[in-house]
């Protein structure tokens, strides 16, 4: 597949465009007797979440990708399926998405191109660097979800995968790319899955 930039240390502030206004959220509650009702969100800002996505993930890598290290550890590649640059800056990658939504931040200052892949070892070992998460993938199942914060908000979550046993040197992939279907996949990282 064609293989594109991934993480990029360049000043992001200039590249991220804001929103052109700010952004009214309609709240519709559903009430116990089935009907919807609508109501003003008096003058919340709703927040832009980032358009990435949790591409592919191996939560058993046996002999597919060492790291630096020369470990075959897990790994997730995320995806901007955006038209423009995302910072990293405010968001966050976690596997228990209830009680740590902010478990392990993205590298600070780091961002992802528009259309480009970005890997990350889930090894529990973030001693070895910034593109190693503070946790390690369930081979036997578990969940793998992006939040994003901005400005000491709470968490909004951009993207999430609930997955169960896994095989060795598979993967779990979307296809296309940023798409809806997840299939089981021979691994490519930092690449296209087709």
């Amino acid at each position: 597949g064609e293989r594109r930039s991934a993480i990029t240390g360049r000043d992001t502030e200039q590249d991220i465009a804001p929103p052109e206004r700010p952004v009214n959220v309609l709240l519709l509650l559903l009430g116990c007797d089935g009907k919807v009702t609508a109501g003003d969100d008096t003058g919340a800002r709703a927040v832009q979440a980032p358009k990435i996505a949790i591409n592919e993930f191996l939560a058993e890598n046996d002999t597919v990708l060492a790291d630096e290290a020369g470990e075959y550890d897990d790994w997730v590649e995320i995806y901007n399926f955006g038209d423009r640059l995302v910072s990293f800056d405010g968001l966050y990658l976690t596997d228990d998405r209830d009680a740590a939504p902010t478990q392990w931040a993205f590298p600070e200052g780091g961002g992802l191109d528009a259309g480009a892949f970005a890997l990350f070892w889930c090894d529990a070992t973030a001693s070895q660097g910034p593109e190693h998460a503070s946790f390690a993938l369930e081979k036997n199942g578990e969940q793998l979800s992006i939040f994003f914060v901005e400005g000491g908000a709470d968490p909004v979550l951009v993207d999430g995968v609930d997955f169960e046993v896994q095989s060795p040197d598979l993967s779990y992939a979307r296809v296309p790319d940023g798409g809806v279907d997840w299939l089981r996949s021979t691994p490519t990282p930092n690449a296209s899955n087709g």
